[in-house]
Protein backbone atom coordinates (compact mmCIF):
# COMPACT_ATOMS: atom_id res chain seq x y z
CA UNK A 1 0.00 0.00 0.00
CA UNK A 2 2.99 2.47 1.19
CA UNK A 3 4.39 1.89 -2.76
CA UNK A 4 1.71 2.49 -4.41
CA UNK A 5 0.72 5.51 -2.41
CA UNK A 6 4.68 6.73 -3.06
CA UNK A 7 3.80 6.18 -6.64
CA UNK A 8 0.70 7.98 -6.86
CA UNK A 9 2.63 10.92 -5.10
CA UNK A 10 5.35 10.85 -7.58
CA UNK A 11 2.89 11.17 -10.72
CA UNK A 12 1.27 13.67 -8.98
CA UNK A 13 3.80 16.10 -8.07
CA UNK A 14 5.59 15.37 -11.24
CA UNK A 15 2.48 16.32 -13.17
CA UNK A 16 2.02 19.64 -11.01
CA UNK A 17 5.72 20.18 -12.12
CA UNK A 18 5.18 19.90 -15.79
CA UNK A 19 1.91 21.80 -15.96
CA UNK A 20 3.54 25.12 -13.73
CA UNK A 21 6.31 24.95 -15.67
CA UNK A 22 4.70 25.20 -19.42
CA UNK A 23 2.52 28.17 -18.23
CA UNK A 24 5.62 29.79 -16.93
CA UNK A 25 7.05 29.16 -20.75
CA UNK A 26 3.68 30.54 -22.02
CA UNK A 27 4.05 33.23 -19.81
CA UNK A 28 7.18 34.36 -20.73
CA UNK A 29 6.90 34.01 -24.49
CA UNK A 30 3.82 35.93 -24.36
CA UNK A 31 5.83 38.92 -22.59
CA UNK A 32 8.31 38.46 -25.38
CA UNK A 33 6.04 38.68 -27.73
CA UNK A 34 4.54 41.90 -26.20
CA UNK A 35 7.96 43.31 -26.54
CA UNK A 36 8.57 42.56 -29.92
CA UNK A 37 4.76 44.04 -30.64
CA UNK A 38 5.89 47.39 -28.86
CA UNK A 39 9.39 47.56 -30.58
CA UNK A 40 8.12 47.18 -34.23
CA UNK A 41 5.14 49.66 -33.34
CA UNK A 42 4.81 52.73 -35.34
CA UNK A 43 5.42 55.16 -32.33
CA UNK A 44 8.74 53.26 -31.77
CA UNK A 45 9.62 52.88 -35.26
CA UNK A 46 9.24 56.85 -35.74
CA UNK A 47 11.49 57.30 -32.22
CA UNK A 48 14.42 54.91 -33.71
CA UNK A 49 14.71 57.03 -37.03
CA UNK A 50 14.57 60.16 -35.63
CA UNK A 51 17.25 58.89 -33.48
CA UNK A 52 19.13 57.38 -36.57
CA UNK A 53 18.45 60.98 -38.48
CA UNK A 54 20.14 62.81 -35.51
CA UNK A 55 23.70 60.52 -35.97
CA UNK A 56 23.23 60.28 -39.88
CA UNK A 57 20.95 63.30 -41.43
CA UNK A 58 20.93 61.48 -44.79
CA UNK A 59 19.91 58.34 -42.96
CA UNK A 60 17.35 55.76 -44.36
CA UNK A 61 18.47 57.51 -48.08
CA UNK A 62 20.69 56.45 -50.49
CA UNK A 63 23.20 59.46 -50.07
CA UNK A 64 23.48 58.84 -46.10
CA UNK A 65 25.80 56.11 -44.43
CA UNK A 66 22.97 54.30 -42.80
CA UNK A 67 20.85 52.76 -45.21
CA UNK A 68 18.52 50.34 -43.68
CA UNK A 69 18.23 49.09 -39.74
CA UNK A 70 15.92 45.87 -38.55
CA UNK A 71 15.73 45.55 -34.74
CA UNK A 72 17.96 42.38 -33.44
CA UNK A 73 14.38 40.60 -31.63
CA UNK A 74 17.16 38.21 -29.92
CA UNK A 75 18.57 41.21 -27.97
CA UNK A 76 15.24 42.51 -27.04
CA UNK A 77 15.28 42.77 -23.13
CA UNK A 78 13.02 44.77 -20.87
CA UNK A 79 15.36 47.16 -19.08
CA UNK A 80 15.09 46.70 -14.73
CA UNK A 81 14.56 49.98 -14.50
CA UNK A 82 11.78 50.49 -17.38
CA UNK A 83 11.34 50.53 -20.92
CA UNK A 84 13.03 48.15 -23.72
CA UNK A 85 16.50 47.40 -24.20
CA UNK A 86 17.54 46.20 -27.81
CA UNK A 87 19.89 46.64 -30.47
CA UNK A 88 19.53 47.43 -34.30
CA UNK A 89 21.43 45.69 -36.83
CA UNK A 90 22.80 48.97 -39.14
CA UNK A 91 22.91 47.97 -43.12
CA UNK A 92 22.41 44.45 -42.51
CA UNK A 93 25.52 44.02 -40.93
CA UNK A 94 25.43 41.93 -37.40
CA UNK A 95 28.56 43.71 -36.42
CA UNK A 96 27.39 47.02 -37.15
CA UNK A 97 25.12 47.90 -34.49
CA UNK A 98 23.45 50.77 -32.18
CA UNK A 99 22.07 49.41 -28.97
CA UNK A 100 18.80 51.47 -27.71
CA UNK A 101 17.87 52.06 -24.03
CA UNK A 102 14.13 53.55 -24.59
CA UNK A 103 11.85 54.19 -22.34
CA UNK A 104 7.73 55.05 -21.93
CA UNK A 105 6.84 58.30 -20.45
CA UNK A 106 3.62 58.79 -18.32
CA UNK A 107 2.01 60.37 -21.72
CA UNK A 108 2.60 56.68 -23.31
CA UNK A 109 5.60 59.06 -25.03
CA UNK A 110 8.95 56.80 -26.03
CA UNK A 111 12.17 58.53 -25.47
CA UNK A 112 15.82 57.30 -26.44
CA UNK A 113 17.97 56.93 -22.71
CA UNK A 114 20.80 55.90 -24.24
CA UNK A 115 22.86 54.49 -26.87
CA UNK A 116 25.91 52.13 -27.28
CA UNK A 117 27.74 51.97 -30.38
CA UNK A 118 29.34 49.42 -31.76
CA UNK A 119 33.12 49.73 -32.91
CA UNK A 120 32.04 49.13 -36.70
CA UNK A 121 29.00 51.53 -36.45
CA UNK A 122 31.93 54.05 -35.27
CA UNK A 123 34.26 53.09 -38.36
CA UNK A 124 31.29 53.71 -40.00
CA UNK A 125 30.52 57.09 -38.99
CA UNK A 126 32.67 60.30 -38.81
CA UNK A 127 34.30 61.01 -35.90
CA UNK A 128 32.47 64.03 -35.05
CA UNK A 129 29.14 62.81 -34.84
CA UNK A 130 30.36 60.33 -32.56
CA UNK A 131 31.77 62.76 -30.29
CA UNK A 132 28.70 64.62 -30.87
CA UNK A 133 26.32 61.06 -30.25
CA UNK A 134 22.65 61.87 -30.86
CA UNK A 135 21.60 63.18 -27.20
Amino acid sequence: MKKVFGIFLTIITLSSAMFLGGCSMLNSRSEKEKMIQIAESKKMKSVIEEGLKKIDPQALTLEGKIKSYEIDKKSLTQNPMGGLMFDLIINGDEEVTLGYVITEDENGKFHRDGTVWSPKLTELMDEENVNGNEE
